[in-house]
């Protein structure tokens, strides 16, 4: 017996010298960075079709369609979006390029009407992005929030779906104060989003309705962005998907002006 027993605790010493060490805990900056390539408008290496439907409290609405695509240049996550629905906003392109460790992202908008760029400046990032309840701050990812703010504030159900809670402070240029994302554990879609403005009141609650696959991947279509001081809210639905391999050209100024 004794042998035996001897035989089992040896064979158990060698399984944990060659068993593989436990994957380490993921920093809630990590899980961000990849919510943000997950995003419907940053949909890292596809090219979406989008609608973006704005209805006022009043019951006013306007729809806008849109192409997004995004790609990474140079360790950046960059997204283009240009407009081609109404006809009054056909053309309208926006570059969004991640900023450095720290930085706001850089944001530079094409108007058609004057055939010319111009930067969206830090203190414009507050600003609603093509009248919808949408902001510039939404286009760097989810609202401009600190990676080095953010901290793991437990686990949630969204969507029947187990979430990464993360909570932090947005950055000086954006308009919240405190952001609280939902991330989906199994695919890193974010579920939900909640803001408030920097005077600490409730703002704004970006949520996923529903969950689409394309091949391998799995997006949020529709979504919604509820303003929650003013009644209004838009919703983004991706009417298409497809794979593209884009130069990193594409994501220039100068390929904003050339359409």
């Amino acid at each position: 017996m004794r042998k035996i027993i001897s035989s089992l605790l040896c064979a158990a010493a060698v399984a944990l010298l060659v068993a593989p060490p436990a994957r380490a805990e993921e920093s809630a900056a990590d899980i961000a960075r990849r919510s943000r390539e997950r995003g419907a408008l940053n949909l890292l290496g596809l090219r979406a079709e989008l609608k973006l439907t704005t209805v006022t409290k009043e019951g006013r609405r306007k729809e806008q369609v849109l192409t997004s695509t995004a790609k990474r240049v140079e360790g950046r996550l960059c997204s283009l979006a240009r407009f081609s629905q109404p006809a009054g906003v056909a053309g309208v392109a926006v570059l969004s390029i991640e900023g450095a460790k720290g930085e706001p992202s850089d944001i530079s908008l094409y108007l058609p009407k004057l055939k010319r760029v111009r930067k969206v400046a830090k203190g414009q990032r507050g600003q609603s992005f093509m009248d919808t309840d949408f902001n510039y701050a939404d286009l760097g990812g989810t609202g401009g929030e600190r990676d080095e703010s953010l901290r793991l504030a437990g686990e949630a159900k969204v969507l029947d779906r187990p979430a990464h809670v993360l909570r932090g402070q947005a950055g000086p240029d954006s308009p919240y104060g405190e952001v609280t994302l939902y991330v989906d554990k199994e695919t890193d879609v974010p579920l939900k989003a909640e803001y408030s403005d920097r005077e600490g009141k409730p703002f704004k609650v970006y949520r996923a309705v529903q969950l689409k696959k394309f091949k391998d991947r799995v997006v949020a279509s529709p979504s919604v962005m509820e303003n929650l001081q003013t009644g209004s809210s838009t919703t983004l639905e991706v009417l298409k998907l497809e794979e593209v391999q884009l130069g990193d050209e594409a994501f220039t100024e100068r390929a904003l002006e050339r359409g």
